[in-house]
């Protein structure tokens, strides 16, 4: 749906609380978290309607990123578990239906995913990835370089599945 599409924040929660909780998904690696950071996001788009009526997917997700970097700054390991439903209209679904895929983004910590996830399924820039997790975009750079590299190593033997899957 296009920027502002929607009349009101009940509406936007509506259509677009399961791809939020996808894409928290992809951040957190927790279905609870990502619970949690759905509900959260779409309360704050409620609560600022007004400013995030223009473009209430990117405040969103922005309030997502923001609040998974918080909690993974204050406690840096966790175990991951849970599974969540999703659909294929939104690129998190392709990822966290790809095993493959899905098992390398769980070798990269909470930071370099995030780097990944936003950057590679959702095309953000290093500068807008680094306001949004309010940090230098040097510091972005260097989390996606050492993220790639993980990535590759893990990925080697299963890049074709991956391509395939990501048609």
């Amino acid at each position: 749906m296009a920027h502002g599409a929607f009349s009101d924040a009940e509406e936007f929660a509506r259509a677009r609380l399961d791809a939020l909780r996808r894409f928290a998904y992809l951040i957190s690696g927790s279905a609870a978290e990502a619970d949690d950071l759905a509900q959260i996001a779409v309360v704050e788009v409620w609560q600022r309607w007004p400013k995030a009526g223009q473009n209430p997917e990117a405040y969103a997700r922005q309030v997502i990123v923001t609040r998974n970097v918080s909690r993974w700054r204050r406690r840096r390991r966790e175990v991951l578990t849970d599974d969540v439903d999703h659909r294929s209209d939104d690129p998190a679904a392709t990822a966290v239906d790809n095993g493959a895929l899905w098992q390398a983004l769980q070798q990269l910590g909470k930071a370099e995913r995030t780097v990944v996830v936003l950057h590679v399924l959702y095309r953000y820039t290093f500068s807008e990835i680094a306001a949004i997790c309010d940090e230098p975009p040097g510091t972005v750079s260097s989390r996606y370089a050492r993220a790639k590299r993980v990535l590759r190593a893990h990925l080697a033997p299963t890049r074709s599945t991956i391509r395939s899957g990501r048609g």
